[in-house]
């Protein structure tokens, strides 16, 4: 009770402190939350694209995927196919183009999307929810590109809504307006079956295509090509032999891919991590001043109690629990409202970039959460306690 008097002798404070205990709390939640749902939705991604090995660039990032560039692509794709095909433990093998492209409706506001090519959508790779899929890549003929175009196209839910359009309508699409304007696809499908391999509207046409009218046909470029195994199992065996033949080339399982996607994005990474300790500083200097405040307010008290011969321990205990207790307060308030807190980000998320349920608070980040506010309330109490020994009760008598 008298630490609780103590707390409310000075409201504004302690309230500023709890909260700051609270953010802190809330950002080791949400943030590690969001950094463990990236992780997941990956392997889960992974897992449902039936793939179990991808060979890419050297430099292959997310970054280089969006912008367009040159970088981490693969040439001579169609020909790496076919020599791919030709090891006994690969099953099957998918060129995939990604790139940057604008596409709109007669009359509408050009819109920039995600475009990605792929010879055909067979297969348990991509689900059709509802039409048609791209069956047979006509235009790609045998290492020339002068086959009959089909025009055809698949788009997700995102880029429905964003464009405007359902199945049978006609979009112009393009790298550059321009050429955007002459080009016309008729929207034959909608999957979401790769929606969570990019944060953005996605539409899927004919590899061939994609490459010509985004003028990756010169070199045959592709981003990727994933490959399915006949012996999962022996997924470390092909992948040693693939790196010996294609050193030019990077060839990653399931879980290299995710690492790699980690490492290089490390910066990003690196300042949520920062975020978080910034967080938990504040909340500790925060926790830290609240008390050592309202020890100076209570320094002639402090003395008088030394002066009656009550134990060090005891002026602690009476004195300090006040600290101890906002720093509690402080973590429980922000594990509370980390629960509502995540369900509002996903919303927000899931309308951003279509990602389900990204922030699901683990058990151990509660008790991750829980643990930052304990120790912080021991740092505290601690200080105060060295503050506190630091009293020459004598002279602070003297001056009364």
């Amino acid at each position: 009770m008298i630490a609780l008097r103590g707390l409310a002798h000075n409201k504004f404070r302690t309230i500023l402190s709890a909260a700051g205990i609270a953010i802190a709390v809330i950002s080791i939640m949400l943030l590690g939350s969001t950094g463990s749902g990236l992780i997941r939705i990956g392997e889960k991604t992974l897992e449902r694209s039936s793939m179990d090995m991808w060979l890419t660039g050297k430099t292959f990032d997310l970054k280089s995927q969006f912008a367009g560039g040159s970088e981490g692509k693969i040439t001579d794709a169609h020909k790496l196919e076919s020599r791919l095909l030709k090891n006994s433990n690969i099953d099957f093998a998918m060129p995939v183009l990604t790139e940057i492209v604008y596409a709109y409706k007669e009359g509408a506001e050009p819109k920039a999307v995600f475009g990605t090519g792929l010879e055909g959508t067979g297969g348990s790779f991509v689900s059709i929810l509802q039409g048609e899929g791209l069956i047979g890549d006509s235009h790609y003929n045998s290492g020339l590109y002068n086959g009959p175009w089909k025009r055809e196209i698949l788009i997700d839910g995102r880029a429905a809504k964003l464009l405007d359009v359902t199945i049978g309508d006609t979009l112009h699409i393009g790298k550059t307006l321009t050429e955007a304007r002459k080009q016309e696809f008729k929207v034959i499908g909608l999957t979401n079956s790769l929606s969570s391999f990019t944060t953005g509207p996605m539409i899927v046409l004919y590899l061939s295509e994609l490459q010509e009218i985004t003028g990756n046909h010169y070199y045959d470029s592709v981003n990727l090509v994933m490959l399915r195994l006949k012996d999962p199992s022996r997924a470390e065996e092909t992948q040693k032999q693939l790196e010996t033949q294609y050193p030019e080339y990077a060839v990653s399982t399931n879980l290299n891919l995710i690492k790699k996607i980690i490492r290089q994005n490390s910066p990003v990474l690196a300042g949520a991590f920062f975020i978080v300790v910034l967080a938990v500083l504040m909340g500790v200097l925060l926790a830290v001043n609240t008390v050592l405040l309202s020890l100076n307010e209570r320094k002639n008290e402090a003395g008088i109690l030394k002066v009656m011969g009550l134990s060090k321990w005891s002026i602690i205990r009476y004195l300090c629990f006040d600290g101890f207790l906002v720093c509690i307060a402080g973590g429980i308030t922000g594990v509370l409202l980390s629960l509502p807190l995540s369900r509002v980000l996903n919303i927000l998320i899931y309308r951003a970039v279509g990602f389900e349920d990204l922030v699901l608070i683990d058990n151990s980040f509660i008790y991750i959460g829980t643990a930052a506010a304990v120790i912080t309330g021991l740092v505290t109490s601690l200080l105060a306690a060295m503050w506190i020994n630091r009293i020459n009760a004598a002279e602070l008598l003297r001056s009364v």
